[in-house]
């Protein structure tokens, strides 16, 4: 019985319109799917590079770390590499100015610093410069050049190596210089020493931070974390990327929704078309159970021909729309991967598929079963026959072709909800992806609407003519400006939280009760376009233009 069930679902299955539309249907269901969140993959990966390129491949950082406390956090089983950074304070060469600092060489990569000629810096007297500052002063390997350090003493350095160029650096014009680190840390003028870590993969990166500073005796302020990186690899406490993969199972439950409701209908019409032969197999003794498992087999010989098709064709969209962003703005997307498998998004595709046509066969299957044996000896093509009243209101309205179509349209009440929701979730897949778009457009850092491709600053000012000339610049969108400043600003002491209290060593406050910060407060002023932008983060009060 098991054979012969076997030879009639090959033979139903075989050489059917409705077999290759229901493959299309879950092809197109998997290679959403599959495109949608290969595409988070996609984006992640991107705003990974662009965070390690900016802030450093690293999640802990420690302030003025003691050799023990080093070793004994490098030695730890979860700590992928480490090395100390540190920062000195602004020197000069031949006048110009300079950003001086040291790396450990094992770390250098972690922060983007890649050696491109010479050897790096371990000596004391020996130096790295960037490779855009040694070709503007006309510098080689082993040439010999004078620093003015941040203690106002100059000394010779011989130039050991040559590193790539910082984009921060080339656009500041002030060139990046690495000394030794055994060299640096015992120079005047530190700005900062720091320790930094990067943890292996699937590392509690929170977890181990609280065990190292419980084994340690860390103190909190001497701990910092990068929380860029950490949001992008979902360790964060933001909720960026949550954020995106909740919009992501949004999509999916509206696909496998849509996907449902449009192979459920194929299913149901191929199991009626079918009612006669379903009949003459009860004849024969097939059980409900086995006419069920029938049905089921057959959806699962669809679906394994549709995955494939389906996982490839989302992998393409996928790759399509990587191109699209790539050389549509080099100057943001060029980091973005072209080539890219996304476990999670292959995953996605074909859980999509499996779970579309199970759902979409449970009915018809049960249909399929409770077919008599009668049908088979009647003839009969339908389950259960329903006789339909006369309608001929509807001639008096319309015309006769019209007024058949409502007829048969409103007959067939499961024939009308299927079309309906079909046509109300592709309205709603539509809506979806517009608002999925608007997401990706405000989450990333890159596509902010207040991101400027070009940032002109002056110590000094700048004058109204020149801001009206910039906005008749053809090709410019907008211009818009803001003015920094310090000042002294006071606030009432009772508003200090306690964690803020432990952890400044000294608070002031006057006999009025104002509390007196450290250092002097950032006073920002925004323009008409960036106020109406600051609107958009406002969490509470008011936020209006004043003349």
């Amino acid at each position: 019985m098991k054979n012969y069930l076997s030879l009639v679902s090959k033979y139903l299955s075989a050489n059917r319109k409705k077999t290759r539309l229901a493959i299309a249907g879950i092809a197109i269901s998997v290679a959403l799917i599959t495109g949608i969140f290969s595409m988070l993959d996609v984006f992640l990966k991107f705003e990974k590079a662009q965070i390690i390129n900016d802030k450093g491949n690293y999640h802990l950082l420690v302030n003025n770390a003691s050799n023990k406390e080093r070793k004994a956090i490098s030695s730890r089983i979860d700590v992928e590499n480490s090395g100390r950074w540190i920062a000195l304070n602004d020197s000069k060469i031949n006048g110009m100015k300079i950003r001086l600092g040291a790396i450990d060489q094992s770390f250098a990569e972690n922060i983007t610093i890649h050696l491109i000629k010479g050897k790096f810096p371990t000596k004391p007297g020996e130096m790295m410069i960037e490779q855009w500052a040694a070709e503007s002063m006309n510098v080689h390997v082993n040439d010999e050049i004078q620093l003015t350090l941040p203690d106002q003493t100059q000394k010779k350095y011989t130039i050991s190596g040559i590193s790539n160029d910082k984009s921060g650096t080339k656009a500041s014009g002030t060139p990046a210089v690495y000394l030794s680190v055994d060299e640096a840390k015992t120079m005047a003028g530190q700005m900062g020493n720091l320790f930094l870590v990067e943890f292996k993969e699937k590392v509690n990166v929170h977890e181990a931070v609280e065990d190292i500073k419980s084994n340690l005796n860390i103190t909190h302020d001497r701990i910092g974390l990068n929380n860029r990186l950490l949001a992008v690899i979902g360790q964060g406490k933001g909720r960026s990327v949550t954020g995106l993969y909740a919009t992501g199972a949004v999509l999916f439950s509206i696909v496998l929704v849509a996907g449902v409701l449009m192979i459920y209908n194929m299913f149901n019409i191929s199991v009626m078309d079918r009612v006669h032969r379903f009949g003459l197999l009860r004849c024969v003794g097939a059980s409900q159970k086995q006419i069920k498992k029938l049905v089921k087999r057959e959806g699962i010989m669809i679906t394994l021909k549709a995955i494939p098709i389906g996982v490839v064709s989302g992998m393409l969209l996928t790759f399509i729309c990587s191109v699209i962003l790539k050389y549509y703005n080099q100057k943001i997307f060029s980091e973005i991967p072209l080539f890219s498998v996304s476990i999670t998004g292959i995953g996605a595709g074909i859980i999509i598929g499996f779970l579309t046509v199970y759902i979409a066969s449970l009915l018809p299957a049960r249909k399929a079963a409770q077919v008599s044996p009668v049908n088979a000896v009647t003839g009969s093509s339908e389950i259960k026959v329903k006789k339909t009243t006369k309608r001929g209101s509807l001639t008096k309205i319309f015309r006769i072709e019209k007024a058949i179509g409502i007829t048969n349209a409103l007959t067939k009440k499961k024939t009308l909800v299927l079309m309906s929701s079909s046509i109300a979730i592709s309205i709603i897949m539509f809506l979806g992806f517009q608002v999925f778009i608007d997401f990706m457009y405000s989450a990333l850092k890159t596509t902010k609407p207040y991101t400027p491709d070009i940032s002109l600053t002056s110590k000094h000012g700048m004058s109204e003519s020149l801001y009206k000339k910039l906005s008749n610049i053809e090709g410019a969108e907008k211009v818009y400006g803001r003015m920094y400043g310090k000042v002294d600003a006071t606030f009432d002491a009772n508003r200090l939280t306690d964690d803020y209290k432990k952890r400044m060593r000294q608070i002031e406050v006057e006999n009025n009760g104002l509390f007196i910060p450290p250092q002097s407060s950032l006073l920002i002023s925004y323009d008409k376009s960036q106020l109406q932008w600051a609107k958009q983060d406002l969490i509470a009060g008011e936020l209006s233009k004043v003349n």
